[in-house]
């Protein structure tokens, strides 16, 4: 059963959540279908616990450990703020258990079942596949950032704006969700990269002081 908090976001959301859901499906076709099959393995029980493993694994060798802290903290601080806290105690239901008495249902179903009817076993907010993601690359991002001082490593934030927009494009989440997926996961990026600033990259690149005349 869903929670109070879960209910009254659906009701204050549901014209943010049912206008993007439209914008996104102008993209729904079998390819995107296809990476969105591909992105849901990047957030199931199994992966995260390979990815939290190789993480830790990082933060072993002396060259990789600044990488490794910066997206262990980053991944253990967005686990805890979603799974932990967030998502049992909101209780938010998944988009096609609460649409079914809405009058977006239809247009949802038919993408719904369009993407494959597929099923998620666990609460729908935040989104856990965009939050981790974002956490993890926006960690690994800064970090780079901050040690090979090209602004390029952006480019790494496409792969968890992609994984968040195949989230809406296969029907399990809210936009909603993923957008909150997409603020925790960033928050908590920048937490990872500022623990391993403080005890690592401050060490290692020191900021350049002036004097001033």
């Amino acid at each position: 059963m869903g929670g109070q908090i879960g209910v009254m976001l659906d009701s204050f959301f549901y014209g943010f959540d049912t206008a993007l859901y439209s914008f996104f499906w102008m993209f729904q076709n079998s390819v995107t279908i296809g990476i969105a099959d591909i992105c849901q393995y990047m957030g199931n029980t199994a992966a995260f616990i390979i990815c939290f493993a190789l993480l830790v694994l990082l933060c072993i060798p002396k060259k990789t450990k600044k990488f490794g802290v910066a997206m262990t903290v980053a991944f253990l601080v967005a686990f805890l703020l979603v799974n932990v806290l967030i998502k049992p105690g909101v209780g938010r239901l998944r988009p096609y258990m609460t649409l079914k008495d809405t009058p977006f249902w239809e247009t949802y179903q038919t993408h719904w079942i369009n993407a494959g009817a597929n099923l998620e076993d666990d609460l729908s907010f935040p989104s856990g596949h965009t939050s981790m993601n974002f956490a993890v690359f926006t960690a690994l991002s800064a970090v780079l950032i901050k040690v090979r001082k090209k602004p390029a490593w952006l480019l790494l934030m496409f792969i968890p704006v992609v994984v968040g927009c195949t989230r809406i494009i296969r029907c399990v989440h809210y936009p909603s969700d993923v957008l909150v997926g997409m603020l925790i996961g960033i928050a908590s990026g920048i937490c990872g990269y500022l623990v391993a600033r403080h005890f690592f990259l401050e060490k290692e690149f020191p900021a350049i002081e002036t004097d001033h005349l």
